[in-house]
């Protein structure tokens, strides 16, 4: 399992991709897409799922006797800290072209000095039929986010200010390679770049995922929070058979930066789809409110462990250790 965990990561660089994963592995599983612009369709004993701006997903399966209507849920989120592309995002000069990024998320800037780094996420492309979503994973060492030697930051092992905006640009290209990205993607889509009219893209770490320690008791891996909760939850809620009520698996993007966009936990998704679902199934508004008392939820979401070389910034008696 642990290796089935460290392969859905390497597969999900961005938020829509692991949206794109869960939505293959929900439909191979004989679950029935539905969408918010048409009216639901649902049956006791059914398995249906919801895809909200590509990054966020709503499942759920109903008992085959709905003998006890309630709701048990599970929440995770597809998003992870990382940077991301501006909109206007090529500083190029004769000598260099660097990327303007933005951080996303609370992270540790300097772990993504010196690490080989692609790019994944989405572009909106212009066509005969109007405008659609094409997703991106170049796949390959594309980036460096260079650390200054030692010789010229002599403070560097005593810490300093990271500026991420200055320090944290990735390096592209040697001389003026301005819009060289873009017609890389044009290529990876089959489209022509003055058709790409809009980009949501992160950067990733290509470093892949370890199984270490002594006994491989241990996981290292990127994206861990909180893709290693999406991964468990949504196998957990695939293999389980709901008894008397209705299962839902939710996974919400944006919950790195407030989760207050239309597809974060804070939005209206959630609360959307279960009215809905009450509605499909010929229930009213009271029946609902009863349903929601009775209910129970899960937010799947990483906590931290004691630190072996810092115990002192835990809990001295609520704490929790890894694999205990």
């Amino acid at each position: 399992m642990h290796n089935q965990l460290l392969k859905f990561i390497q597969n999900s660089p961005s938020m829509f991709h692991a949206i794109d994963n869960l939505q293959n592995k929900l439909t191979s599983a004989g679950f029935v897409e539905l969408k918010e612009t048409i009216p639901f369709s649902i049956k006791e004993g059914g398995k249906y799922f919801i895809v909200r701006n590509q990054s966020s997903i709503i499942a759920f399966t109903v008992a085959e006797k709905l003998s006890n209507y309630h709701f048990q849920l599970v929440a995770s989120h597809s998003d992870s800290p990382t940077f991301k592309l501006k909109a206007i995002f090529d500083i190029a000069d004769k000598d260099y072209t660097k990327f303007n990024v933005e951080a996303y998320g609370g992270m540790i800037s300097s772990t993504w000095f010196d690490r080989p780094l692609s790019i994944a996420g989405r572009v909106l492309v212009r066509n005969e039929k109007g405008i659609s979503a094409k997703l991106v994973n170049l796949n390959k060492d594309l980036l460096i986010i260079p650390n200054v030697a030692i010789h010229f930051n002599r403070n560097v092992n005593k810490g300093f200010d990271i500026n991420n905006q200055v320090d944290m640009l990735p390096l592209f290209a040697t001389g003026n390679k301005a819009g060289k990205l873009m017609e890389n993607i044009a290529v990876f889509i089959n489209e022509k770049a003055e058709n790409i009219i809009a980009h949501d893209l992160y950067l990733y770490t290509r470093t892949q995922g370890a199984i270490f320690g002594a006994d491989e008791e241990l996981i290292g891996s990127p994206k861990l929070d909180d893709l290693e909760c999406v991964f468990t939850s949504f196998e957990a809620f695939i293999n389980a058979v709901p008894k008397a009520g209705i299962n839902v698996a939710c996974c919400f993007d944006n919950e790195e930066v407030g989760s207050t966009s239309k597809q974060g936990a804070n939005g209206t998704f959630l609360a959307d789809i279960l009215q809905r679902i009450n509605n499909a199934l010929g229930k009213n508004m009271d029946e609902y409110y009863q349903a929601i008392a009775k209910s129970f939820m899960i937010s799947a979401d990483n906590a931290h462990a004691v630190h072996p070389n810092h115990p002192e910034f835990c809990d001295k008696e609520n704490r929790c250790f890894m694999n205990a």
